[in-house]
Parts: C-alpha cells; structure tokens; sequence
C-alpha cells in the first residue's frame, strides 16, 4: 500500500464523519488538525464497520480526546448485544506500525472501563457510563476491541502479546471478547467495496436453522423468496461482485426457477440446489432466545457465492406475491471472521458447478484483478471483472474482456493482437503463464489498464470513423480496417510509444486523440 491510499482513505472517510464527530476541543491554527480530524473520522468509520449504525451515530460515538485513556470511541449495539470499543491511529506515511506503548495504553484502558473505574475517563465516556454498564452486564454481550489504523497489517510483537493477555483475562470465565485489526489494506478493501456499493449487508429470518462452530462458524436454514427478493431489490447484482460470474439472462436454470416459483412454490426446497453466502462477520440476534425454529441474522460485507441465478430469478419475479412467500430457499452463510485470506475465493470456486463455467470466470478470481479493480473503485471506476449480462460499459466503466484486448495491443506484439482477435479465450486458460501473467502481474497498474482501454477505445472510434467515409463496403482496406483492428490498435500503441505514458494517473487520454491519426499509416 502507500501514501496515495492513505491519502484516498483520508478523503472518504472526511466525506462521511467529519460533520458527525466532535470539534469543540480543536485549535484551529494546530498544524496537527487534518491529523486529529482524520483520527477521529478513522475511529467513527471503525464503529460503523462493526456495529453497522448510522454514520451520525458513529460519528457521535467517539471519545477521542484529552483524558481519553487509549479508547477512541465506545458503542454499543443493543439490537446485536455488541459492545464496540475502539482506539484509532493516523499513519501518514502508512509504513510503520501503531505504537506499542499506544496499544498498552488502549488495553489498560479496556481494563478500567470493565472494571467501572469511569473516574479515570474524559467527559466523553463517562456520559456513556450507563449503557457501557448495561452492556457488561447483559447476558452474552460481546464486545470487540478495534485497532484501526493507517499502518501495516502486522502489529508489533509487544502489542500483540498485549493484545492477547487481554482477550485471556476477558474470557477466562466464557469468550465475550474478540480483537479486530483494521489497518491500511483492509480499511482501503473495506472503503472500495462501499464505493462500489459492494459493502452489502444482509438481514434475515432463518427458519429450522442450524450452526456449524469448527473450523468456521456458519448458519444454514431455509429463507422466504420474498426475502431473498428483497435482498435483490437492495443491493443487485452488487450481491455477486465476488461470484466467478454474476446474472447470465434468460437462461434455461432461470427459467426453471420461475416456473417452479409459479406452479410449484411448495416444492422449491427439494428442487433448489440453494445458496451459499459468505461475510465478515455474521451475527445473531438476541431475539427469539435458544429456540431453533426461527432466528434472525445480520451479515456484514456479505456476498452471494453460490445461487446469483436463485437469487436474481426471485428477485426479478412479478407473479403472485403469496407464492413467492410460500417458498422456502436453503440457505448457508458461512463467516470468514478467522479464515485465512484466499478461503473465500476457495469456496466460491468449489461452490460453481450449475452453470457452465469459462476460462474467464477463473480470471475474476485472481488477486491482480481484485487489486486493479479496488484501486479503481476509489476513483469512481467501474472494473467489471465478473460475467454479466447486466454490464453496461461506458466513460468510467470497462469490463475483464475489454481490459484483456487493450493489454494485448499495448504490448505492441503483433502476435498478440492476432491472438486477442482470433482467441481471446486462450488469455485466461492459464492464468499463471503467458499470455495471461505478460498482461496481468503485479506491474500492471490499475492507471494503465484503465488508459489502455481509453486508448483502444478511441482507435476503434477512428477506425468506425473512416469506415463511415469509404464509399465501397469491401475491398481490401475495408478488409483491414475490420478484421485487422487489433493489428492496428498494436500499431499505433508501438509507433506513439504510448505505454510509456499510460500509467500516469495524471494523463487525459482524450488530449492525445487529435495527434494520433491512423491516416498518417498505410494499411
């Protein structure tokens, strides 16, 4: 990561907090102002990535201050029984770790906040005093202690023995307690899928549910169609950004979905292979007690893995509204709150085998896609890398197939251009060879990729262009101009030398469009 995603990091989360949090103890002519401002602004997304409340809520949680005794912020969620407690630290350079004398102070902090010692607290928490109280006192409360910071993923040896010597002391009677790092990347990941709406969060009923404690904790049960319907109506197709391909249309599957919904709702559980959900976090609701027979659930940063097709039909649905309450949907959400890194992408792959899958649904799951379309999420760029038939490209929105060709004829190989032409499909059969690995690797940036497309984009425009101006629809320099497209995009990218400007993030691709003519070549 680096000082350009802080920096980005800093402009969203200002967006969203800084109207919310407390300034009434700010100088206005400190020279450490925009560093306090953004500490308190990290501390308020931190509880709302949590708890799930309201930014004003977030904003109003933090405790940030003299006297604050290392807690940021303190909320508490009576609807999930979840106490949040939270210490912030703004990392400029974002290279370095917080301070281990800062986490210390944040754990003793913990330790006289549950012990009641408020006396040793500013204003700011000692307000919270009683529903801090009622919160240690309910029955099953959890509480989460978040390290949220601008910083390296990995904490410092002496912090993170303090970190666990707590946890033990909080649960040595029963697990109450569990430790949250939140640093640069997954704060930067966390912002990107909000930027594209990818943030989802699903509530819902589980009827004859059940859970899975070892080696993750999942819940499984039967859903309505009307809720999952509605899940459809909230969120779209932003549901699948982590699924190897999203809604493919009016496919036969879906169809048979329909049908059944319409004749046969009853039915829908014996003929429905179901859907598979993965979150952050999953949390159940204290409401309805130890009984199995209904439950109500929260998934944070949750996404369809398995089932688009379920979960599309249902929503896309305009019969009777009673059959689609009638039906009932197996459904599985698993947690990945303590799996490794790459165990979702391990699930969503094992989980696809309904519909056909391609050689490109592989490529969505490759971590340089990811990065390159988190980098452009951001800047408001939309980097569809999923098979859609909901996709519409446009000034700020290409797709994997688009990015794939722009690659190809920046290289300014010409055998690439013809294998982009004839083959796309054999770019992504393996993806840790050539031809995929040349075009997609960790020194691509996700500028490039983005001006690459811009670039082809408008060559192809040229192209159309002098297609319109020739009088006879064949011939040979109709012939070249259509089926020597890729050769000519290849051209014009090696002669201009253009690869070597287009990762600049300050480049405007349109600036360059008068000097490049495809007149000035002979084909």
């Amino acid at each position: 990561m680096s000082i350009l995603h802080v920096n980005q990091i800093a402009t969203r989360i200002r967006e969203s907090f800084e109207e919310h949090i407390p300034k009434d103890d700010f100088n206005p002519n400190d020279p450490e102002l925009d560093v306090k401002i953004q500490t308190r602004c990290l501390a308020a997304y931190a509880v709302k990535s949590i708890a799930g409340c309201p930014e004003i809520d977030a904003g109003a949680s933090v405790t940030d201050g003299g006297n604050d005794n290392g807690i940021d912020a303190v909320f508490y969620s009576s609807t999930y029984n979840r106490l949040v407690l939270v210490q912030s630290k703004w990392i400029k350079d974002g290279n370095s770790e917080p301070d281990s004398g800062e986490v210390v102070k944040f754990c003793n902090g913990v330790r006289d906040l549950v012990n009641s010692d408020f006396d040793r607290f500013n204003d700011r928490v000692r307000r919270r005093q009683s529903s801090i109280e009622n919160a240690l006192s309910s029955f099953e409360c959890q509480v989460v202690l978040v390290l949220a910071h601008t910083g390296r993923s990995s904490l410092a040896v002496h912090a993170t023995r303090q970190i666990d010597d707590l946890l033990s002391e909080l649960n040595d009677a029963s697990e109450i307690a569990i430790f949250e790092n939140l640093p640069q990347d997954k704060i930067y990941t966390m912002l990107a899928e909000g930027a594209a709406g990818g943030a989802n969060e699903l509530e819902f009923g589980l009827s004859q549910w059940g859970k899975v404690e070892t080696p993750h904790t999942a819940f499984y049960g039967m859903v309505t169609g009307t809720e999952i319907a509605a899940w459809w109506k909230q969120y779209g197709e932003r549901l699948f950004a982590n699924n190897l391909r999203s809604v493919l249309g009016n496919t036969d599957v879906n169809k048979q979905i329909a049908s059944t919904v319409d004749i046969r709702p009853e039915d829908f559980w014996y003929f429905n292979n179901g859907i598979t959900v993965t979150a952050k976090d999953v949390i159940k609701s204290p409401a309805g007690g130890g009984t199995r027979d209904l439950g109500t659930f929260k998934a944070s940063g949750a996404f369809v893995v398995n089932g688009a097709q379920t979960v599309s039909s249902l929503g896309r649905y305009d019969g009777s509204a009673e059959n689609l309450e009638n039906v009932r949907v197996p459904l599985r959400v698993i947690s990945l709150e303590a799996a490794k890194e790459d165990y979702g992408t391990l699930i969503t792959r094992t989980n696809n085998t309904q519909n056909r899958i391609e050689a490109r649904d592989f490529a969505s799951q490759d971590p340089e896609q990811h990065r390159i379309r988190i980098e452009l999420q951001i800047e408001g760029i939309d980097y569809n890398i999923a098979r859609s038939d909901g996709f519409k490209r446009s000034d700020t929105a290409f797709d994997l197939e688009e990015s794939t060709i722009a690659l190809a004829c920046a290289e300014g190989d010409p055998n690439l251009a013809v294998q982009v032409k004839k083959e796309i499909g054999k770019f992504w059969v393996d993806l840790e060879k050539s031809p995929y690995k040349r075009l997609f690797n960790p020194t691509t940036t996700s500028f490039y990729v983005y001006h690459a497309v811009l670039l082809l984009r408008l060559v192809e425009r040229r192209i159309d262009e002098i297609l319109k101006l020739l009088t006879r629809k064949s011939g040979k320099r109709y012939g070249v101009l259509v089926h020597g497209n890729r050769l000519i995009a290849s051209v014009v990218f090696r002669r201009h030398q253009l690869p070597k400007r287009l990762g600049s993030a300050e480049l405007q691709v349109e600036e360059h469009y008068d000097s490049i003519s495809l007149s000035s070549h002979r084909y």
